[in-house]
């Protein structure tokens, strides 16, 4: 005779985001979307806390979208608390979370005697060694706004991304269930960078630092399986699955067999400059040559103030779409790396020919569908598809292919989705449904 079935209840979620959603072009706002519309479809009740402006589309289905008002913390953060470090007046600050401190200053002034000696202790510690990038990296007010939100919440799920916001966790009642997206192991990231000429200074922090933060979690996401048997060895204790990326597939943005327009779309970060200044060197006089053009998108535009010919220098664009659908070539260029090439991710789920450096593909096994080259072999590789175009169809379906069953939400998320459900926090039946992670102009299934 058969039970009656359990109710079950929706597990509420808090995810914190440090940053603006509506932002969804590409990369670690992407990423974040991608995990965020997730456990929507999972149909848990999620409340969104970020700068991303209320009433934008990222985040439809969210219980509650809650803003943290960055402009203020800048204020807060400029005109104190770097110069009141742990003193009164600096914690009073950071607790006032969501509410406008419209007395910050008149306070300033109530607690200036104590300015002198909150500095001295600041430059003390800037003498004994260098701060890890945990403290340098956190948003106190997005942190302070977490804080006042599992009280009025009582969140089952606390979600936040980067090993430096696990802080957040430190607020979290017993029983809440922290879940921890890496993104990337942070303390080798300078190191590789130095080795291959970069600098990511300001992310510099040691194992036994990032370890501390990364053991306040219940899960752990590693975006990539080198990285979730490194994160085992850090925190042995601590669940870690792996969760990689699941863009939007798009069908049907094949380029016309004449295209001559290579796409490059990055963010403002070192390795993704040092990479296009590197392949503008090296590769794009042979390129631009034989007639090819290219389009550059995103905030790495910024770095680069002249004109180059036959390089359109976009920035940031509304829709990504019609810069894949004209492109014959999409590129990641970064120098080096060490989480998720997710550019290279994104091409693929365009089914489009994804040409990514060497320096950037290592974590990606050999029977992806990626073009891999060094520095100053671009052309030739670039060459070999114009002169066959059905060896560039047989790759744009090979990526296609590849983005359809290895990046859908099923497989993508399939770990994450048994730990929700050992932890409790999902029914035993309960599986991913129809996503709503479609592209916009994209064909469905």
């Amino acid at each position: 005779m058969k039970s009656d079935p359990v109710d079950y209840q929706a597990s509420v979620v808090l995810f914190c985001w440090h940053g603006d959603l509506e932002n969804d072009r590409g990369g670690g706002n992407t990423l974040a979307i991608d995990r965020l519309r997730f456990l929507i479809d999972l149909g848990l009740e999620v409340h969104l806390l970020s700068r991303t402006p209320l009433g934008s589309d990222v985040a439809r289905g969210c219980k509650q979208d809650w803003v943290f008002n960055d402009s203020l913390y800048r204020a807060i953060r400029r005109y104190l608390y770097q110069g009141l470090g742990e003193s009164r007046i600096g914690r009073m600050m950071l607790s006032l979370g969501l509410r406008q401190a419209t007395r910050f200053h008149q306070v300033f002034l109530e607690e200036k005697g104590r300015f002198h000696q909150a500095v001295s202790k600041i430059q003390e510690a800037k003498r004994a060694g260098p701060v890890a990038s945990f403290r340098k990296r956190r948003n106190a007010l997005m942190i302070a706004g977490a804080d006042q939100l599992m009280r009025l919440l009582k969140p089952d799920i606390v979600f936040a991304s980067f090993a430096w916001n696990a802080v957040i966790f430190d607020s979290c009642s017993e029983g809440m269930f922290k879940i921890l997206d890496t993104h990337d192991i942070q303390h080798r990231r300078a190191k590789v960078a130095d080795a291959s000429g970069g600098d990511l200074g300001d992310r510099d922090c040691t194992a036994e630092e990032e370890a501390a933060e990364l053991r306040k979690a219940d899960l752990l996401l590693g975006i990539q399986s080198d990285e979730t048997a490194l994160l085992e060895q850090l925190c042995p204790d601590v669940k870690v699955v792996t969760a990689g990326h699941s863009p939007a597939v798009m069908h049907t943005l094949s380029a016309t067999d004449d295209a001559r327009t290579l796409l490059y779309i990055a963010n403002l970060y070192d390795p993704n400059v040092m990479g296009l200044k590197q392949f503008l060197k090296d590769d794009w006089p042979t390129l631009r040559a034989d007639g090819w053009e290219l389009e550059v998108i995103g905030k790495v535009c910024s770095a680069f103030s002249r004109k180059v010919n036959g390089v359109e220098f976009l920035g940031m664009v509304d829709d990504l779409t019609p810069h894949y659908q004209s492109a014959a070539v999409v590129l990641n260029l970064a120098a080096y790396g060490t989480g998720l090439p997710i550019k290279t991710i994104e091409g693929l789920a365009a089914g489009k020919v994804v040409l990514s450096r060497e320096e950037c593909c290592g974590c990606l096994d050999e029977d992806i569908p990626v073009l891999r080259f060094c520095s100053g072999e671009a052309a030739s590789c670039i060459f070999k598809l114009l002169d066959d175009p059905d060896a560039r169809r047989q790759i744009e379906e090979a990526s296609a292919l590849y983005a359809k069953t290895d990046l859908s939400p099923e497989m993508v998320y399939s770990s994450v989705r048994s730990s929700l459900r050992d932890a409790g926090l999902l029914a035993p039946d309960q599986e991913l449904p129809g996503s709503t992670m479609q592209a916009a102009g994209a064909e469905p299934d």
